[in-house]
């Protein structure tokens, strides 16, 4: 097997390129342990460095990470990509970590949509998810199905909630003033229909 290239990656670790297109970060001090330099280098070496020292190191750095905070297995692959983990050992600490339930998209998803339905509109709250690496169909059942038990706010409801503090009273306002309410309710996602009907009500 032959390293390519090794090239700076951040402070004190080095990115590994080798000539079967596959690429990985070490500590700069792994090189002289594990005998990595560019050109020819000892198979055994390259494949303990890929099935034993990154796979327990994508491991730890994936629980300290969740430790801190709950992520969906699209943020944490993005969080272990940028930490120049090997796409298949991203894949295999995943699964490792899916069936040890020490994340599970479905909990993340239900935890993130009950947080914010107390002031975030659907359509607010889809957009958050979307960009969180999810599945949108299930986004999109586990909201239906807290709204159908009652466990969300009824976005009217919200509305209304956002004009009071806004001090925003319908019969009083100009139709500036009410465009102006409008567009910022629909810029925050809530649909026209519920805005003129919670103003109406309010």
């Amino acid at each position: 097997m032959e390293v390519l290239e090794i090239n700076n990656f951040k402070t004190s670790r080095v990115k590994v390129i080798l000539d079967n297109g596959i690429a990985f970060v070490l500590y700069k001090g792994d090189l002289i342990k594990y005998g990595v330099s560019v050109g020819e280098v000892d198979d055994k070496d390259i494949n303990y460095i890929l099935e034993e020292i990154l796979p327990k190191r994508a491991i730890n750095r994936s629980v300290n990470i969740l430790a801190e905070r709950d992520m969906t297995k699209g943020m944490l692959r993005d969080k272990l990509t940028g930490d120049g983990y090997p796409e298949f050992i991203i894949d295999n600490t995943i699964d490792k970590l899916e069936a040890n339930r020490l994340i599970n998209d479905e909990r993340f998803i239900r935890g993130y949509i009950e947080a914010k339905s107390n002031k975030k509109s659907k359509n607010d709250i889809m957009r958050d998810l979307s960009s969180k690496g999810v599945d949108m169909d299930q986004v999109e059942s586990i909201y239906e199905e807290l709204k159908s038990n009652d466990l969300l706010k009824d976005e009217k409801e919200l509305i209304v909630e956002i004009l009071n503090k806004k001090h925003f009273v319908f019969d009083e306002a100009d139709v500036i003033q009410i465009n102006k309410m409008v567009q910022y309710l629909a810029r925050k996602g809530f649909a026209y229909d519920s805005i003129r009907s919670a103003m109406k009500e309010q």
